[in-house]
């Protein structure tokens, strides 16, 4: 610390900025999101405002999806920097991230498998994006069918591996190895955001072609602008138009057939098939990673409790104000309405704020405050990729599901779900005993 006083340069991998950033916050805010979205994909005992909402509009469960995303992004800096401090260059780091050359250092505990990096310090190494691609792909065939033909491409894993290339391939290309913050009391304040400069300037262009795709690009038979889900919506407006541009380019490309085919909207409103995980809102889910990078650099340079958590806070607020402008404080009515199926821009800024808002709650009582260890949630966040999986794979399997004659009321779902959510964890806690952590 002395050495960085008197060149006024920081060094990033430094043994004392290393130790800063072994955060358990990090573990027990993935934690939270992977038994939370379990506990959701289990069922969430039936009441809807746990499950996600059917077109506009924000319920509980769709904050898990972008809370992973959004946490991925915030690991980016600190093991990029950490890559740095370990002299690995920045072509190296690229092709690591493509997973197109290995640089793990494997052990008895330590096997190759995750839905975002872990931090510098932890366990495991960082992910690879075409491993998480192929892995999405294969873990499709579960609920859908095999049948090349009939393959669906996108995906949550998917999603998560193009955001992650796209933010992680651009900051290990960009960032600086040294950074020397500028003078005066302005320049102090805003180092962490002059440090990510760059990535602001990819998140105005990937907003930018967003916002022009979706309001320019349509189907001939379809108004340009079109956010509805088609089918008998808005009075039958436009039923073979579902999703606008996001769904016209995802038909365009890919094919009905490689589509997700049973969605929530398909179902309440019908008309063709949408994806949720499509090809459009890859560059808001990208935008949303780079807001995690953020508050990542935040971290790597903001060295007090306070100065962290306040300006989080007040991130946070700032993009739930602009979130809910776009909106129009409203549902159906704004500009750009809250919209998971479409990844919306005010979707990306106001489920941003939330996971801004609850690393917050985590890290002063897990960091500042040393409350609270992390207990339940760190243990499942350190093998989130084990449970994602896990919990797919036995989808249909005793003892993590079981039925009985009358599942109808919401206190037998709800017994199920937490039954089945509580297996899961206590499986996370077992392989943390055991030293048995498995990421990409």
């Amino acid at each position: 610390m002395s050495r960085i006083r008197r060149t006024g340069k920081l060094r990033y991998g430094d043994k004392e900025l290393a130790m800063q950033q072994r955060l358990r916050a990090l573990d027990t805010f993935r934690g939270i999101a992977i038994v939370f979205m379990i506990f959701v994909n289990d069922g969430a005992g039936g009441y809807w405002w746990l499950e996600h909402a059917t077109w506009n509009g924000l319920a509980a469960g769709d904050l898990v999806f972008p809370a992973f995303l959004w946490i991925m992004g915030v690991c980016i800096p600190l093991s990029v920097k950490s890559a740095f401090a370990k002299g690995i260059p920045r072509w190296k780091i690229v092709l690591q991230i493509l997973r197109l050359q290995d640089g793990l250092r494997k052990s008895r505990y330590r096997l190759v498998l995750a839905t975002g990096p872990r931090c510098a310090g932890s366990a495991a190494a960082k992910p690879r994006s075409i491993v998480m691609f192929i892995l999405g792909v294969s873990l499709n065939t579960i609920y859908g069918s095999n049948m090349l033909g009939e393959l669906r491409v996108m995906g949550v894993l998917q999603r998560l591996a193009v955001a992650y290339l796209v933010a992680a391939g651009f900051y290990a290309l960009t960032a600086p190895k040294y950074y020397t913050p500028p003078r005066g009391a302005c320049g102090q304040a805003l180092k962490d955001l002059m440090s990510c400069i760059w990535c602001w300037v990819l998140a105005a262009v990937l907003v930018a072609a967003h916002t022009a795709i979706t309001f320019i690009v349509h189907h001939p038979d379809c108004p340009a602008g079109y956010l509805g889900p088609g089918g008998k919506h808005d009075e039958w407006a436009a039923p073979e138009c579902g999703g606008g541009a996001a769904g016209y380019l995802d038909r365009l490309l890919l094919g009905d057939a490689h589509l997700y085919q049973n969605s929530d909207a398909r179902h309440v409103y019908g008309g063709p098939p949408t994806d949720p995980e499509g090809l459009l809102g890859c560059l808001t889910s990208a935008v949303q990673a780079l807001l995690g990078v953020q508050a990542g650099a935040t971290v790597l340079l903001q060295r007090a409790h306070r100065a962290r958590v306040s300006r989080w806070l007040a991130c946070a607020l700032a993009l739930a104000l602009a979130g809910a402008l776009l909106a129009g404080f409203s549902r159906d009515h704004g500009v750009l309405p809250i919209n998971k199926n479409l990844w919306s821009m005010s979707f990306v800024l106001v489920t941003s704020a939330c996971s801004l808002t609850l690393l917050s709650i985590c890290y002063t009582f897990t960091d500042a405050w040393r409350l609270w260890g992390g207990a339940p949630f760190r243990a499942p966040g350190l093998n989130a990729i084990a449970l994602y999986v896990g919990h797919s794979l036995c989808a249909h399997l005793f003892p993590f599901h079981w039925r009985v004659p009358l599942m109808r009321t919401h206190a037998v779902r709800l017994a199920e779900a937490v039954w089945g959510t509580a297996l899961w964890v206590i499986i996370a806690h077992v392989m943390a005993k055991k030293k048995v952590f498995i990421t990409l």
